[in-house]
């Protein structure tokens, strides 16, 4: 894989006692093309994240879907997607805000 520069890591929040890093996306998840390019982002962000934040950096990743028609097994498909694609999953935790 290429070497990615975004630049510096600006979480949404973070607990520096519990290395743990929050970041929030609001992303258009209304199709299957939408949904992974969105999972493709979020795996490209980690990778890149994890060579920015202190070692072991857990990531809280949270999605506000608010105002979306998702089905659950979109969701669903999303984490387990995620959670297969992302080479350390037991440091993620990922959470969907839709109310």
């Amino acid at each position: 894989m290429n070497s990615l520069q975004w630049g510096k890591v600006f979480p949404d929040l973070f607990y520096k006692d519990k290395n743990e890093f929050i970041f929030i996306f609001n992303h258009d998840l209304s199709d299957l093309i939408k949904v992974d390019r969105t999972i493709r982002f979020v795996i490209g962000k980690l990778l890149y994240y994890d060579t920015q934040l202190p070692r072991n950096p857990k990531h809280i990743l949270k999605f506000d879907v608010r105002g979306q028609r998702l089905e659950d097994r979109t969701l669903e498909f999303i984490e387990d997607s995620i959670f297969s694609k992302y080479s350390r999953p037991h440091f993620l935790k990922i959470e969907f805000i839709k109310f």
